[in-house]
Formats: C-alpha cells, structure tokens, sequence
C-alpha cells in the first residue's frame, strides 16, 4: 500500500483532512492503525471512526463516456502544451545562438591586410553547405592568409589560439617544402 492510500484510508476512518491524515502517518512511521489511534488521542477523529466492517470496499463504477472523453481531451492537451514549451524553449536557444553568431566575426587576412570579415553564421553554413569551403580556408593558409574571430566571448580566444597553431603548422610545411627544391 503507497503513502496516498494509507492517507486515504486514514481520512475515511477518522474523517480529518489530508493535512492531518499525512502527518498523523509520518508521526506514526507510516503504521495507519498507530496513525488512526494518535488522531483519535488528539480529538480529531471524529467518532464514527471507531465503527469497524467486515464487507468489502467497493471499487467505483465504470468510468461513463463523457468522463473518458474529457481525461482524453485533458491528456493530449498536456502533451501539446509539454511539446510546445519545449519547443519554445528550443526557438529561444536558437535565436541566442543566432544572435551570438552574427555578433561574432570571422577575419581573413593575408600580411596583415585584411581581406575579409564576414559574421562567424556565414562561415559555419558554407562549411555544412559547399564543402570545398574548409579546402578553400587550408589552402589560404599555405599563401599567407591568416584567420581569426573578434567577439566578446572567451571561446574566441582559445579558437584563435588553435587558429594560430594552424598557421604555424601550415608555414613550417610550406617551409619545409620549399627548402627540399632549394637543395
């Protein structure tokens, strides 16, 4: 028997409220009868509660149509309202993200020129979209072309500093290609 139907049972025997039925219970370790006699103690029961029967209880009727139907209704409404507040949740995330993605600066530039600064979005979708994108950006690497992001976020220090890693790496390739045909 779970803690709700001990409460219930505790309220038809001695007619308190829920409130008293739930803390005549805790104060009795969950045993109903010492709950039942700790409420009688205190005056609250009232004294039908004392009565005792052998018949069984009777389990509720049939649920009639209109009732299904309404607990139908009532149940897919919550699951729209949980779908939609989840969905709204999802929009929000996406429009911060959005929003920090066009504050955010992608800058190309070639001896300290530069060349190009587009918002960090347009980036990031012709790298989903046209895949030659990220070939185009390692290619410039090896013609001088150094990339960076300007914004507020710490993020954009550490992803400098690997985009610094990566010209580096890329000039001591060129470096090292260069050198072989000079020998």
């Amino acid at each position: 028997m779970d803690k709700l139907e001990k409460v219930e049972l505790i309220r038809e025997k001695t007619g308190v409220s829920y409130d008293d039925a739930k803390v005549a219970l805790e104060a009795s370790n969950d045993d109903v009868l010492d709950a039942i006699i700790w409420l009688e103690r205190l005056g609250k029961a009232t004294a039908e509660s004392a009565t005792y029967t052998t018949t069984a209880t009777v389990e509720p009727g049939p649920v009639s149509p209109e009732m299904a139907q309404a607990q139908a209704a009532y149940e897919e409404s919550a699951k729209r309202n949980r779908f939609q507040e989840r969905m709204q949740s999802i929009f929000a995330y996406l429009k911060v993200l959005c929003r920090k993605s066009l504050d955010t600066t992608f800058v190309a530039e070639r001896n300290g020129e530069r060349i190009v600064a587009l918002p960090i979005l347009f980036v990031i979708l012709g790298i989903f979209l046209w895949g030659a994108t990220i070939w185009l950006l390692i290619l410039g690497l090896f013609f001088n072309m150094r990339y960076h992001i300007e914004g507020v976020s710490r993020v954009t220090v550490d992803i400098n500093q690997m985009m610094d890693k990566a010209s580096e790496v890329a000039e001591n390739i060129k470096n090292d290609v260069t050198k072989d045909k000079e020998d």
